[in-house]
């Protein structure tokens, strides 16, 4: 049976434009063909009952820290993958012709299209609803303007955003019965569960088998859907040698899965690349208060990235070998905990074990207790150190550091070059295979130093 990776996109998203240079490379390397899915991302929003609405962004609802954030990472991410970004002045521009076009397109020169429109919107700065700039790229293909108004393609486009059972009356059967014979979809592909009731909400997506996944960064999740187990997270660099070691400093919380995902990695990433490896425990939760962010995000997310973030920890559990276990009790009152930790470093493996593989209320004091004595610590010192001043100061510098940083959660990771100069801030365990490369000397240009300039801090308004 042929293998299939089906990418969902919308020339909008600048993060679908860099899964666009990536996914027929992973394609290939796992011997599978790609089906190019073109969406109206506001439909797909409108559909998921996003917060942002049908015409949003969804930076628009979140913290001015999580959007600064975002924004670097958007150029950091471009610049890994290798391919050029440059903020379009006219974003957000409406692609629903743009999107018919590429449907206009017999199926083996969509690829071909698709790039070209992805170029034009987020290399060249151009109007992508502009109807000259459309009629460029069709006369270069031999494409007909005239058939993005066709009943066929408006269906095909409705169709693959909504991907939802339709009453067919004798009108949609006749109009799918041409768009079949116009694009060579069976009317079987018609019939599929809506693509948000899958429990997408944004684009890219990659679906394998009726499972997707979201987000560029996820490709190689895909790729391992496909067959392809030694698939990973991109890497640029080669470990140095004999180089003036960085600093990696790991900010963490005990409360937040992916902090302890990130556990699992960091001193194994620190020892890979020679790092100074330093871990800083600080309360998430008064990040949160502070920047604007929900304390309890989770509560705040709409059900269906609520669904997405239990697969996602568990796609990620399964690629790292770990089990987690969900905490009966959530969230994590985890103040105690980190003044512990504070106290002696070495109980981090203990307490992350104890909160999310054994299921142990650690926010308690007598399970604390009986957590770090059975771990062969002296529970009943610890826990008498953690109610001192200093302790009690220390957390509180550290949530002090974090905030001043501009981070937007946990794990925040801050690199520093051998002379204590910040190289840069990255957020979340995903992005440690970006860590690694530049502890192992890559460089992420700023967009200053590229010559660009986005004074209001659109990029973070890209549609997600």
């Amino acid at each position: 049976m042929a293998k299939v990776l089906e990418f969902v996109y919308d020339i909008a998203c600048p993060y679908a434009y860099l899964a666009s240079r990536q996914v027929e490379d992973a394609a290939r390397r796992c011997g599978a063909t790609v089906n190019w899915l073109p969406i109206l991302l506001g439909g797909l929003y409108e559909a998921s009952n996003a917060p942002q609405g049908k015409a949003g962004s969804a930076t628009d609802v979140m913290a001015k820290a999580k959007q600064q954030i975002l924004a670097r990472d958007l150029s950091m991410q471009a610049q890994h993958v290798g391919v050029p970004l440059v903020h379009n002045s006219k974003h957000p521009i409406r692609t629903v012709s743009a999107l018919r076009l590429i449907l206009s397109a017999a199926e083996g020169l969509r690829p071909v299209v698709t790039h070209e429109l992805f170029k034009a919107y987020w290399v060249n700065n151009c109007d992508v609803s502009d109807e000259k700039q459309l009629q460029s790229i069709a006369n270069k293909y031999n494409l007909q303007m005239d058939a993005l108004n066709s009943d066929a393609i408006k269906l095909q486009l409705h169709t693959n955003t909504v991907l939802q059972n339709i009453v067919y009356t004798v009108r949609f059967q006749f109009q799918l019965s041409k768009a079949r014979s116009h694009c060579g979809t069976s009317v079987k592909s018609f019939r599929k569960m809506r693509l948000a009731e899958m429990g997408a909400f944004g684009v890219p997506c990659f679906i394998v088998d009726g499972q997707f996944y979201w987000g560029q960064d996820r490709l190689f999740l895909a790729e391992r859907a496909l067959g392809r187990h030694d698939a990973k997270p991109r890497r640029n660099m080669r470990p140095p040698y004999n180089h003036r070691p960085h600093t990696l400093v790991y900010y963490h919380d005990f409360s937040s899965p992916w902090s302890f995902l990130a556990y699992q990695q960091v001193a194994g990433v620190a020892k890979e690349t020679s790092a100074i490896l330093i871990c800083k425990p600080f309360l998430v939760g008064a990040l949160f208060k502070s920047i604007g962010t929900p304390v309890e995000p989770l509560k705040a997310l709409t059900s269906s990235k609520a669904s997405h973030f239990r697969k996602d920890l568990n796609d990620w559990c399964d690629y790292l070998g770990v089990k987690l276990q969900w905490p009966s009790v959530f969230p994590i009152l985890s103040v105690r905990a980190l003044r512990v930790a504070l106290c002696n470093e070495e109980v981090m493996r203990t307490l992350y074990c104890a909160a999310w593989i054994e299921n142990k209320e650690i926010a308690q004091k007598s399970v604390l207790y009986e957590v770090l004595t059975k771990a062969g610590f002296d529970g009943g010192a610890l826990l008498e150190q953690a109610e001192s001043k200093e302790i009690k100061e220390l957390l509180r510098k550290h949530n002090d550091e974090v905030l001043a940083l501009g981070a937007c959660g946990a794990p925040t990771f801050q690199i520093l070059d051998p002379d204590g100069k910040q190289v840069a801030l990255l957020w979340g365990q995903d992005r440690l295979n970006v860590v690694s490369d530049i502890l192992c000397g890559w460089r992420p240009k700023s967009e200053t130093e590229k010559g660009l300039s986005d004074p209001e801090n659109r990029y973070p308004m890209a549609r997600l």
